[in-house]
């Protein structure tokens, strides 16, 4: 009698460990992440709150295992197209694209002001003095083409009496500024900071301007919009806690954009302050806005082809996830 009831007692034991271990224990499920690969096209902050999403583990905290893969030029769509690459970041390019044909969407803007600075050799001292000169640019056709052009053209100086060459990437930019084999860059933060607290000049600058332009967001494949619409809105979540972690925890970012990009305290601070301005708060730039910056960029020759923003832009996904929010 007393062995059956000690085999009894075992076998309670064991089942109740057994339990334990399975409510203890984490499933399979909840422990997977979904991978997913973003592309950036430079080094800039105009991106910073992917970096600060993957490195803050906001993406994690979102079921998602991201890898940032920087990307320039052409291959940013051919990998989208690909499939190579789920999302892109530098928005005009896919937008471009889209126009032209291929089955791109953009899907959330999350920076709303171009944030270019023309920087020049301290010798150049107005607007005017570029005239005959050489301006540096990451890559031609690109927004930050476009606005430099306008940037000059506003000032009164015809932008087709300057010399733009694309350099392939920001750092090129001011390699070549450094080196004097062009008058002046356009940079993006948080270079044009370093590249005045070196003694070069800042002629223009969008912030003066106050235009609005799709600077950095997301753009992704129309069938992925279709066939993983969930998928989509978990990246889209997690985009909206970064943006509001970038806004809240200031102390944070600013010595993440210090050590992230080699910057004195000073100009980390200052790096941040004109970066938040151009951040958006619902993920979105009014159609009518980006309908106007694209046909200025087609009337003066600046993109090969005229963008219909209503059918390059879709924001179902995106008001869904506010409507979450609210």
């Amino acid at each position: 009698m007393n062995g059956r009831n000690t085999r009894h007692e075992r076998l309670t034991v064991c089942i109740a460990v057994i339990g334990l271990l399975l409510i203890s224990a984490p499933s399979s499920r909840a422990q997977e992440l979904k991978k997913v690969r973003i592309g950036y096209p430079a080094f800039s902050m105009t991106f910073l709150t992917f970096f600060v999403a993957k490195d803050a583990g906001i993406f994690k905290k979102h079921g998602l295992d991201v890898d940032l893969v920087q990307l320039a030029g052409a291959v940013q769509t051919s990998a989208l197209v690909a499939g190579e690459i789920d999302y892109l970041t530098g928005i005009t390019s896919p937008l471009v694209a889209a126009a032209r044909g291929l089955p791109f969407k953009g899907i959330m803007i999350t920076h709303d002001r171009p944030l270019f600075w023309i920087i020049a050799n301290p010798e150049i001292r107005r607007v005017e003095d570029l005239a005959g000169k050489t301006v540096a640019v990451d890559r031609l056709a690109t927004l930050q083409d476009i606005v430099a052009r306008d940037l000059i053209k506003r000032k009164g100086v015809n932008p087709e009496h300057v010399t733009f060459i694309q350099t392939g990437s920001v750092s090129n930019s001011v390699q070549s500024l450094s080196q004097g084999s062009v008058a002046a860059a356009v940079l993006s933060l948080p270079h044009n900071v370093v590249m005045t607290q070196k003694g070069y000049r800042e002629l223009l600058s969008v912030t003066e301007s106050g235009m609005r332009a799709a600077s950095g967001g997301i753009a992704t494949r129309e069938v992925k919009l279709k066939q993983n619409p969930s998928d989509v809105r978990a990246v889209l979540r997690a985009v909206f806690e970064s943006m509001e972690f970038n806004r809240k925890e200031k102390s944070w970012m600013v010595s993440y954009v210090q050590n992230r990009w080699k910057l004195t305290p000073k100009a980390a601070d200052e790096a941040y302050r004109f970066w938040l301005q151009g951040l958006t708060t619902d993920g979105k730039i009014p159609l009518k806005e980006l309908q106007e910056m694209y046909d200025t960029a087609y009337a003066a020759q600046l993109i090969p082809t005229p963008v219909p923003v209503v059918k390059v832009i879709d924001y179902t996904l995106l008001d869904e996830v506010l409507k979450e929010r609210r």
